[in-house]
């Protein structure tokens, strides 16, 4: 805080701004790369938790409850660094109107300090906020996480393994965007729609581990159903990846958009992998309100069922 007597303020002004203000400087960065590195530590441990999200499903409402607090840490900070940014935006005002004519903007001057003060005040109160209650969201994160991950079973998981049989889509035959949605009950696969640049522009991206366009499609598009078996779970994540991975939109709101899905029933986990971006499950979701997903419009989607075998007289009839 920049410190003065306001009866004295224009002596502080004329002799002493320019160094507390270099040195308030200082404060502010030392408090941004704290901030940084809270909310880096914080991504690491949210990331950690989604990655082990499919062991979630006997802790579903404590997983919920820790999401929620995590969302509320990270917009925390967002506030911390808006609101030292804002004070910095105020420190380089005073700094250019005291360099063009002090003395003649010395009543602009000083109603800047007056204002930056109450920022300033308002930025450590968001800080104590923060901090009375960080240790306890990180701790049942952490414990939560322990939890889940003890119960995770280490074996071998070939169920995604490519197979000459599952190949869908043929890439060099069709180099072209795949507008379709395949649940495959026989296969116990989900085949994902893609745009076909997408797919070249992951292909040919840096230190790719993909030896050709069919080895993208046939490990970032062609997913396991058991996936999606804890479906409350699959919705969280799957919202988070589409966020975070195909919007690069922000931690809040891939958090955001996981905690609102996580628990709409009617919705199918696998409708949200399948969704290229989020105007596409903005306008699923608008379909599905309106009960015309009929119309839905950006990709078909077929589900393929194991025939029934129904016993006759006869012969087997098999429905479909």
């Amino acid at each position: 805080m920049l410190f003065y007597n306001f009866n004295t303020l224009d002596d502080f002004i004329k002799n002493n701004l320019i160094s507390n203000i270099k040195s308030e400087k200082e404060n502010l960065n030392q408090l941004k790369n704290l901030y940084a590195n809270k909310k880096s530590n914080l991504l690491t441990i949210t990331t950690n938790m989604i990655e082990i999200t499919d062991f979630m499903e006997e802790h579903l409402e404590d997983f919920q409850e820790v999401i929620s607090s995590l969302k509320k840490s990270f917009e925390n900070i967002d506030t911390i660094e808006s609101l030292i940014a804002r004070l910095e935006e105020n420190l380089a005002v005073d700094i250019s109107l005291y360099e063009r004519n002090f003395e003649y903007n010395i009543n602009e001057i000083k109603a800047n300090l007056v204002d930056y003060n109450k920022q300033r005040e308002e930025l450590f109160n968001k800080i104590l906020e923060f901090e009375n209650t960080s240790t306890s969201i990180l701790n049942s994160a952490i414990e939560l996480s322990f939890q889940a991950t003890s119960k995770k079973k280490k074996k071998h998981d070939n169920s995604n393994l490519y197979k000459k049989d599952d190949m869908i889509v043929d890439i060099k035959q069709e180099p072209y965007d795949h507008n379709v949605l395949i649940v495959s009950e026989k296969g116990q696969k989900a085949y994902l729609p893609f745009f076909y640049s997408k797919v070249k522009e992951i292909f040919e991206s840096g230190n790719t581990p993909y030896m050709s366009l069919q080895d993208v499609i046939n490990e970032l598009y062609v997913i396991p159903l058991n996936r999606f078996k804890s479906s409350s779970i699959a919705r969280f994540r799957e919202a988070f990846h589409l966020i975070r991975e195909k919007e690069k939109g922000s931690i809040t709101k891939a958090l955001d958009l996981g905690l609102e899905l996580m628990f709409k029933y009617d919705l199918n986990p696998i409708i949200i992998a399948a969704c290229r971006n989020l105007d596409e499950l903005d306008i699923y979701l608008a379909c599905m309100d309106e009960n015309e997903l009929s119309h839905f419009p950006c990709f078909e989607i077929k589900f393929e069922v194991m025939p029934q075998v129904v016993k006759n007289r006869k012969k087997n009839t098999f429905l479909f």
